[in-house]
């Protein structure tokens, strides 16, 4: 173990205003609302829903399953992601070996962020008006690199996170404030639907409609990424050195902290049930709610200001119990939510179901905004301090690994549950609602693993170096 003394360094470092830690938030609000149009408006776009039996969108990519039951989308963008989780801890540690003047994560950062933006776009601009060879490839490329850019940016942002948060007030703050730009963001996000209206209104095509708003999107989220490289200064606010380990055994090292792969575990089930929910939001509001694409947009944004409106006593519980037992209640809740929404053929009234829903569902959504982004600035910074090794960017990286390698399942298996039972590629009522029980599913599943987390033994060390 490392001598206390040997980490003053860590500890007497200036903290930073508040205000400063707001506006480094915005990177996070500005990736969030560029990656979103990665995941909900994709999964819309090459597979619409069918209202009356109609698509409004034409077939772009071809929608019947191509391979063992896989769609050609599911496959792109599993295959993207998994390259894109593999290369993320490589880059992850070349970010905490750099010795660039910018200082360790600026430059990948401002390298990352033009192509994010711009990947972000093309991939909503395939050069046919059906479904060819092209389009598949135009579509695989743009995808692999939108994905591979994202991390360039992302995960030296996030490894600036625990040399920013000097304090535990600090650390909690910024994952309230994290929280509240993907909140944000994702709220944001969900004004497609209203805006898709509009724009169809004024006789805009819904296709063209969508990609109107993508630009807008990635306009707006380039901006707000840019925000962080202007007012953080490495030099100045970050206590990390740069890392000796190279690649493989800085993630060796990381892998051997128990607790660490236990939350990375249970993150990873969590935001799998998290990517079924929103992907899957417009689907069970128009084939199982009945109601119109607009209402997405209400129910979702409600249930974010909810938990938004909810995020004070989220931190205000940090200071009395465990950061464990309030994610366990969390996921109780979630998976209780995902259980009632196969139940909107068979009720009365929809809309009161949909009601509980979106007041049930605000309250995990608040505590899984902020706790989980807490506990890895947590364990990052015990380890740190217990080896004397900054490997920040390692940490943030494994989780990424693990995280996209999730959400790759997920992207490839949503699609071809969504058309189960069909015979043309449309989704299914049926395959709709499966994919809420599967949600329900990985919502307990995470709730089990999380008992095996020792919260004592992180906290060992950050209390030890306070």
């Amino acid at each position: 173990m490392m001598d206390v003394s040997s980490v003053s360094e860590l500890t007497h470092s200036q903290r930073l205003p508040r205000w400063r830690l707001v506006l480094f938030s915005l990177g996070h609000f500005g990736a969030t609302l560029t990656a979103f149009s990665m995941g909900i408006v994709l999964s819309y776009f090459y597979f619409p829903p069918v209202v009356e039996g109609k698509a409004e969108i034409p077939e772009l990519l071809p929608r019947i399953p191509l391979f063992l039951g896989l769609t050609a989308l599911g496959i792109i963008t599993a295959l993207s992601r998994v390259f894109d989780a593999v290369s993320s801890p490589f880059i992850a540690n070349l970010s905490d070996r750099s010795r660039s003047r910018f200082g360790r994560r600026r430059l990948f950062m401002m390298v990352g962020l033009v192509p994010f933006a711009l990947t972000s776009i093309t991939t909503f601009f395939p050069p046919d008006d059906t479904a060819t060879t092209w389009n598949i490839l135009w579509v695989s490329a743009s995808v692999l690199l939108f994905y591979f850019f994202m991390t360039l940016y992302v995960m030296p942002y996030g490894a600036l996170i625990p040399e920013l948060g000097k304090t535990a007030d600090d650390r909690v703050f910024l994952a309230t404030m994290s929280a509240a730009a993907w909140g944000a963001a994702f709220c944001v996000g969900q004004t497609l639907w209203f805006f898709k209206g509009v724009l169809e209104g004024q006789g805009v095509s819904p296709m063209d409609a969508l990609r109107i708003i993508v630009v807008s999107f990635a306009l707006i989220g380039a901006l707000c990424m840019l925000v962080p490289l202007l007012v953080i200064d490495e030099k100045k606010h970050c206590s990390g050195k740069v890392a000796s380990e190279g690649a493989i055994k800085s993630m060796g090292e990381a892998l051997k902290n128990r607790d660490f792969t236990v939350f990375v575990l249970v993150n990873c089930l969590t935001l799998m049930a998290t990517y079924f929910l929103e992907t899957g939001a417009v689907y069970y509001v128009t084939m199982l709610l009945g109601l119109s694409e607009q209402w997405a947009t209400a129910l979702m944004v409600g249930m974010f200001a909810m938990s938004f409106a909810l995020y004070p006593l989220v931190v205000r519980l940090t200071k009395f119990y465990a950061k464990k037992n309030i994610y366990i209640v969390a996921l109780i809740l979630e998976g209780s939510v995902f259980s009632m929404i196969p139940l909107a053929n068979d009720v009365a009234h929809p809309m009161v179901l949909a009601g509980l829903i979106v007041f049930l569902g605000a309250i995990p959504i608040a505590i899984t905004s902020i706790i989980p982004a807490a506990m890895m600035t947590d364990i990052t910074l015990s380890d740190t301090r217990r080896t004397g090794e900054h490997k920040e960017g390692t940490f943030f990286g494994l989780q990424s690994l693990n995280v996209k390698l999730a959400g790759s399942v997920t992207s490839l298996v949503f699609p071809s549950l969504l058309i189960i039972g069909s015979s043309n590629g449309t989704p299914t009522e049926y395959g709709v609602s499966l994919t809420a029980w599967i949600g329900c599913s990985f919502s307990f599943l995470a709730c089990a693993v999380l008992f095996l987390y020792n919260e004592n033994r992180v906290n060992k060390y950050l209390n030890e170096s306070a």
